[in-house]
């Protein structure tokens, strides 16, 4: 299997995981909004670790990818 070959599957997987993560992490943001919002400190915390879990997992594969091809897989984002 050529380079070229490569790119496309490598591209297309980068792409669903950073999809699928997105998805988890505007869960878990929605879930943290909505556990401060009700003052909850256990749900607060639950949903703060989750969310630093997921952003972590997210960096992990991303410096994984940077490490073995010389790119990053996305742009990094912009924290708030």
């Amino acid at each position: 299997m050529s380079q070229p070959d490569v790119e496309v599957p490598r591209t297309r997987m980068n792409a669903e995981y950073h999809r699928i993560l997105q998805g988890l992490l505007n869960n878990a943001e929605r879930d943290l909004r909505l556990a401060r919002a009700e003052r909850d400190q256990a749900a607060t915390a639950k949903a703060q670790a989750r969310l630093d879990t997921l952003r972590a997992a997210l960096e992990i594969y991303a410096s994984s990818h940077l490490i073995a091809y010389g790119e990053r897989p996305w742009p990094r984002e912009a924290r708030a």
